[in-house]
Parts: C-alpha cells; sequence; structure tokens
C-alpha cells in the first residue's frame, strides 16, 4: 500500500457488531458521510439489528455489507486455513482469553478476509467502533492485509465494571485509537495506554436533517433515551413529579425502549403523573424530528449507574440542540463538553430531581432565558458537533494511521 495523500480517495473496511442499530445513528452518520465524499466503504459486521425501524440514511446507502456467520463447532476446521494461520495473524494472539474466544475470532477474521477479497478494491483501513473482544478480528484482518486498524472508543466499554481483562489488550493494537470526548481520552491514557495515540472525534450529527420551526408547546418536555440505569430516567420521572406542583399542565413525553420500561411505568403510577407522560416506544426519524420540534426543553438526567456504566455525550443531546431544544442534563462525563450551563442549557449534579425539577421550571416560565439558551444550542451543535466537520477529522486519523504504519 502506498501512502495516500490528503483528498485521495480511500478503501475503508467497517468492523462492527451491530449495523445499523438504532441507538448507534453515529455509526450511520460517519459511514453516510465518508461515502459522501466518495471513499470506498463496506462494513462486515457480526449481526443485524432486530428493529424494524431504520434511519432514512441507511435506504441511502449502497455499500456492500457482510454478516458473519457465528462459530460453530463444523466450522472449527476451517482454523487450519492459510488465512488464519498467517504469520502477520498469529502474532496478535498473544493475549488473555480462553481457546474458544481465540478461535472464534480466527474464525470471524477469515470470514471478514474472505468477503474482502471479493470485492473489486484492496483495503487502505480497518475501522471498528466500541472496545469489545471480537473486535480482535478486525485488527487480524488488517494485518493480514497489511493496513493500519483504528477503533473509536466509547463510554460502555471503558467503565463498566467489569471491565474486560482482554479491554487493555485490545487497545494496545490499534495503530490510532479514536474517542468522542476530553474526558474519555484522559481516562484511557490513565488506564489503557500510554503511547498510542488518541484522537478526538465526536459523535457528529447532520445538522441539515434538524430544521426547528420554533413552534413549540409551552409545557412539553422529550426524553429520548434507552431505558436503563445510566439515563436517569427515575430520576427524570421525580423531576417531572415535583414540576408538576407548579405546573400541573405538563406533558412529558418519553421515546424509547428497553428492559426498564415496567420499572418505569410503575414510577409513573406511584408518582401520579400518569395523565402528564406519554410513553411512545421507537419512532421513525420523521416523528422525532416532530416530537424535538414541539418540545420546549429535553430532559435526560445521566447518571453513573453502579456498575460504573455512564454515557459520553448522548448524540440525542445534540439532536435537540440542533432542534433548539435546550437540554437539561447533568455533569456526568463528558456531557459538560457539549452544554454550558445557563448559556446553551442547564446542568445538575446526577441523582438530584429537585435540581432537575427547579431547571426545567425556569426554561418552561423564563421565555428570554429560553430564547438565549435554543439559538446558542443550535449554533454550538452546528460548529463544534457537525458530522461533516467531524468526520474531516476521522480522516486525519486514517491517513496519520497509514503514514505510521509505512515507517
Amino acid at each position: 500500500m502506498g501512502l495516500l495523500e490528503t483528498g485521495s480517495k480511500m478503501n475503508i473496511v467497517y468492523y462492527l457488531s451491530t449495523f445499523p442499530k438504532l441507538s448507534e445513528s453515529f455509526i450511520l452518520n460517519e459511514i453516510y458521510e465518508l461515502v459522501q465524499k466518495e471513499h470506498n466503504v463496506a462494513v462486515c459486521a457480526l449481526k443485524k439489528p432486530d428493529e424494524l425501524i431504520a434511519h432514512e440514511e441507511f435506504n441511502e446507502l449502497d455499500i456492500p455489507v457482510y454478516y458473519i456467520n457465528g462459530p460453530t463447532h463444523s466450522n472449527l476446521l476451517e482454523l487450519f486455513s492459510t488465512k488464519t494461520l498467517h504469520p502477520r495473524i498469529l502474532s496478535n494472539i498473544f493475549y488473555r482469553a480462553p481457546p474458544r474466544t481465540h478461535a472464534a475470532n480466527l474464525l470471524r477474521a477469515k470470514q471478514c478476509i474472505e468477503f474482502i477479497d471479493s470485492l473489486d478494491w484492496e483495503p487502505d483501513q480497518f475501522h471498528s467502533h466500541f472496545a469489545k473482544v471480537p473486535m480482535f478480528a478486525a485488527k487480524y484482518a488488517s494485518d493480514y492485509y497489511k493496513v493500519p486498524f483504528t477503533i473509536t472508543t466509547h463510554a460502555v466499554n471503558l467503565y463498566k465494571e467489569p471491565v474486560g481483562s482482554y479491554t487493555k489488550s485490545l487497545l494496545q493494537k490499534p495503530d490510532r485509537i479514536v474517542t468522542i470526548s476530553e474526558y474519555n481520552k484522559k481516562y484511557i491514557q490513565k488506564q489503557f495506554v500510554s503511547k498510542t495515540p488518541i484522537d478526538i472525534v465526536r459523535a457528529g450529527i447532520r445538522p441539515e436533517k434538524f430544521v426547528p420551526t420554533e413552534l413549540s408547546e409551552p409545557n412539553r418536555i422529550l426524553s429520548i433515551s434507552r431505558f436503563v440505569e445510566k439515563k436517569g430516567l427515575s430520576y427524570a420521572l421525580k423531576a417531572v413529579s415535583i414540576a408538576v406542583e407548579q405546573i400541573p399542565n405538563i406533558e412529558y413525553h418519553i421515546i424509547g425502549s428497553g428492559k426498564l420500561k415496567p420499572k418505569l411505568v410503575q414510577e409513573t403510577q406511584q408518582l401520579g403523573i400518569e395523565e402528564n407522560v406519554l410513553f411512545l416506544d421507537n419512532v421513525t426519524d420523521h416523528r422525532l424530528v416532530t416530537e424535538l420540534d414541539e418540545a420546549r426543553a429535553f430532559l435526560l438526567p445521566c447518571v453513573i449507574s453502579e456498575s460504573g456504566d455512564r454515557d459520553g455525550i448522548p448524540v440525542v443531546l445534540m439532536e435537540a440542540m440542533a432542534m433548539k431544544t435546550p437540554p437539561v442534563s447533568t455533569t456526568v462525563s463528558g456531557i459538560p463538553e457539549l452544554i454550558e450551563h445557563q448559556q446553551n442549557g442547564l446542568l445538575t449534579e446526577p441523582r438530584d430531581p429537585e435540581a432537575t425539577a427547579d431547571a426545567l421550571l425556569e426554561l418552561l416560565r423564563n421565555d428570554s432565558d429560553w430564547a438565549i439558551f435554543s439559538e446558542r444550542a443550535r449554533q454550538k451543535v452546528c460548529a463544534e458537533f457537525n458530522i461533516k466537520s467531524e468526520v474531516d477529522k476521522l480522516e486525519t486519523t486514517f491517513r496519520e494511521a497509514q503514514i505510521e504504519s509505512q515507517r
């Protein structure tokens, strides 16, 4: 592989767990923008989504996608292949993991290589998201082709206990690491690697997809979230119940799904706010934008869960801000890198429903602050969390990795 000049077309293979996944729109946005910039992109994924709703960007994509068949006892003989037993691959298998994990990753790499061999171009770059043990297969495949491997890390694989014993080994494999916040970067450097270059590329959005009308419903609050502990929805419901004492006709819409839904529905009943709360499940992109447009405030009081799991910088906060819907969130993780308190939204300490209720009431009642925050919110996202500028940074990461691999 020769060095690629700035602006030249790259051939990029994404190796992912699930594609496309509704809650991982940032990956789809990234791939979509790379294709718009005329790079060749192919996706090798471990599984298809089980969701009925897909993002519009996926329907517009025309790229090769291959889904790896799960390793079974019947295909163990495939381990004895020139692809899996290649010296460059075998030099990377010395990390602590059960033999079946090593075998599974070698078989995944073999399928990925066979898929790439079927394409009409050769890869320049492999890229993955999330530091999970199957991602070793992406490193194997990149070594087979003698091209760089990079990985974007997210909070779920860094903080949630027990952090896998493979995580440190995996994060020592890439030519460069990408992460979404300064908060994550400092943590990775402290806990996992000290010498591997780490680049910050935000999980950006396409602001042009979000066109606000400024016709929000006066007392409408919105949350969009998976129903998991770290999103803080129990505290959101408590905050809304406190705010309802001051403004009885508050409407609180919640978009999302997850295993905690029965618990959240029960809490809604116990708090006596069933008439104020509407659970909408997952919705289409069009309905999501409409809900963001109609909301007066966006609520996501994130917390650090008992396992240590936490958000990075939730993309839904960016989407709300792009729609000029001021957010109320917390000081957890990298969120203050997006929301500047009393500038483009409001932040509280986590697990403080009283403070969260006060912040909601300020946005619902104070028209002048609301107008200032809403304008600044969109300005912030357009300037610093725009997928176009973030993919420019990702291109730089890829090119730097390619230069370094040739040294």
